[in-house]
């Protein structure tokens, strides 16, 4: 751009120059150099990009990423010309311009002493006698502010400056991406439990994501049960575990039965989950594209016969900013695991983001300070109070029949009292029912004297026998007649129901959509 003698004393208000960007995929700017004629001794000196609003600079909107301060000792002054000593003004990152629009430079200081310069139509150009400007250099608008809000056009002038876009090289980029490492849970104040005579430790650690035969790392437990901290931390193989937490072997035996570790107990842990939710801020502007791919590791439901630690060996697609649910498990690891398991400095999760472009002037953009995802998993079981095929066997099995069982996945519905007696419950549920799934509907009964948590659950068996189902889509109609035709049960006047779930495979789940109870009278 043209330079002229002519130079604009900034004064604490704001000038602008608006500009057109024509390229119709739009441009990424990556810096913008001025040329000034006089600068303060202390103040700096700021320029922002703003959109254009009904022909004016915006008064309020700055375009993000597109603020720059230069201090005045990083202010060149040009007197002399024609060198045309610059001052770059470099955007930390590019910031995107969209194509066919247009956008104000917008320069301000608080002070009085900052003079740049301006093109001026029919005056020299800087450091010539001889050469004038003899038309607007771009098509655009200088406008002065006299408030910094509201914005003047000057029609003769035009704010010297050159714009710099960035030029980008190739047609495709992959950016990878993969898990950081966990770090530990704090666990409850006292969450060890001792047993007299036993080196088995008992841990309560919700969503610990552990397997059996896993090695949790422990820190930060004190002495309790007649255990030294040094028995119980360190590294520890997993031998059973739960949804509530896991045992391990300590060092030696304890001497009592008791709860302890303190507060400051720390455990390793691994993240289970069936959905994934990729969540990052992306850019994507004409002729460009951006896809991503999974590679995962696999994971072991509680009753499952699945293989844990088997990394994928390719990728799959994904959806960004999207939920994407699977029918198996996997897992994020800590550390510890990923060594034992995978190899040294292999990640159980990678994500490869993939950028295309048929412009060498626009790219694809993700912002990695806004990139995380989302795991989500299922707490769901099949318990047996022994080994058994499928079934997996908890730290303290208790029946469904007892007032509290011990299954992971249940729903209580609260307490129906009855203004007359009834002698039998009619139940109609809707319900999808996955292969690798089932249910059981229990039911406790009681009169108006009667503590109804105290109570035994009775397990209801269903009228009907029904296909399952592994389109979710699909819900069919359970009937239970509790007490028979008629009614023969004891007479009630309070009633309880409770759905235990069961699954193989905590990616699959029952689903239920209506739960109906009719309690029959005398």
């Amino acid at each position: 751009m043209a330079v002229t003698s002519t130079g604009y004393q900034l004064n604490k208000q704001p000038i602008a120059q608006s500009f057109f960007i024509d390229e119709t995929n739009g441009i990424y700017v990556t810096k913008v150099d001025l040329f000034f004629a006089k600068r303060d001794s202390a103040l700096p000196v700021q320029i922002q990009l703003r959109p254009m609003v009904n022909g004016l600079p915006s008064a309020s909107e700055i375009i993000p990423g597109s603020q720059v301060v230069r201090s005045s000792s990083q202010v060149n002054v040009d007197l002399v010309g024609p060198a045309l000593t610059t001052t770059s003004f470099t955007f930390d990152e590019p910031v995107f311009l969209k194509g066919q629009e247009d956008y104000a430079l917008v320069v301000t200081a608080d002070s009085k002493d900052y003079e740049i310069y301006v093109a001026e139509i029919n005056e020299f150009t800087f450091g010539s006698t001889e050469k004038r400007v003899n038309k607007q250099p771009i098509s655009g608008s200088l406008f002065y502010s006299q408030n910094g809000v509201t914005f003047t056009p000057a029609q003769n002038q035009d704010l010297s400056f050159v714009l710099h876009r960035a030029q980008f090289k190739g047609t495709s980029a992959t950016v990878k991406l993969n898990n950081a490492a966990l770090p530990k849970t704090t666990l409850r104040e006292n969450a060890i439990t001792s047993t007299n005579g036993s080196n088995v430790l008992k841990f309560l650690h919700l969503n610990h994501g552990l397997q059996i035969g896993d090695t949790v790392v422990i820190s930060g437990a004190t002495a309790f049960g007649g255990l030294t901290a040094a028995q119980i931390n360190g590294s520890r193989s997993i031998v059973n575990r739960d949804f509530t937490g896991y045992t391990v072997q300590a060092g030696a035996a304890a001497s009592s039965t008791n709860e302890g570790g303190g507060t400051l107990v720390q455990c390793t842990k691994n993240i289970l989950y069936s959905l994934i939710y990729p969540a990052t801020a992306t850019l994507e502007p004409k002729d460009t594209t951006i896809t991503a791919a999974i590679k995962t590791t696999s994971a072991k439901s509680y009753a499952g016969a699945e293989t844990a630690f088997q990394k994928r060996t390719g990728f799959s697609g994904i959806k960004l900013n999207q939920n994407n649910e699977g029918t198996e498990m996997f897992l994020v690891a800590n550390e510890t695991s990923e060594t034992a398991e995978l190899g040294s400095g292999v990640k159980s999760l990678e994500i490869n983001v993939n950028m295309t472009s048929s412009s060498n002037n626009v790219s694809p953009m993700i912002d990695l300070q806004r990139t995380s995802a989302t795991l989500v998993n299922n707490i769901i079981d099949k318990q047996a109070s022994s080994t058994t095929a499928r079934f997996n066997v908890p730290l303290a099995f208790v029946a469904e029949t007892e007032p509290r069982g011990s299954h992971a996945a249940t729903h209580i519905s609260r307490v129906i009292n009855l203004d007359t007696d009834s002698v039998g419950l009619r139940i109609l549920l809707e319900a999808n029912v996955p292969e690798v799934c089932d249910f059981q509907l229990y039911f406790r009964t009681g009169t108006s004297d009667e503590v109804l948590s105290e109570k035994n659950y009775t397990l209801a068996t269903p009228e009907n026998t029904l296909p399952k189902d592994n389109n979710t889509n699909i819900f069919r109609e359970y009937r239970y007649l509790i007490g028979g035709q008629g009614g023969s049960m004891t007479a009630f006047t309070k009633y309880q129901v409770k759905i235990v779930m069961r699954s193989t495979n905590q990616a699959r789940v029952p689903l239920f959509q209506s739960l109906r109870v009719i309690a029959l009278s005398v």
